[in-house]
């Protein structure tokens, strides 16, 4: 969670590494079709939060993942 007081860019810098613990569980889990649907839910926030950071002037990434390929 970002500290009180942080920049926008730190929450989302916060939020994007949230995002990345709940795509790592959720591929844990398998490759039911439910599950499928929350990794693309999950991969369409974390990429929004990527490019909103790197529009901005900040460095982010999202991570490679083996359900990816």
């Amino acid at each position: 969670m970002a500290e009180a007081g942080a920049d926008l860019a730190d929450g989302l810098r916060a939020l994007l590494a949230r995002i990345a613990e709940e795509l790592d569980f959720n591929d844990a889990k398998g490759t039911a079709p439910y599950r499928l649907g929350m990794h693309d839910g999950l991969r369409f926030a974390e990429d929004a939060v990527v490019d909103l950071l790197r529009r901005h002037g900040h460095e982010a990434e999202a991570a490679e993942r083996q359900i990816d390929t």
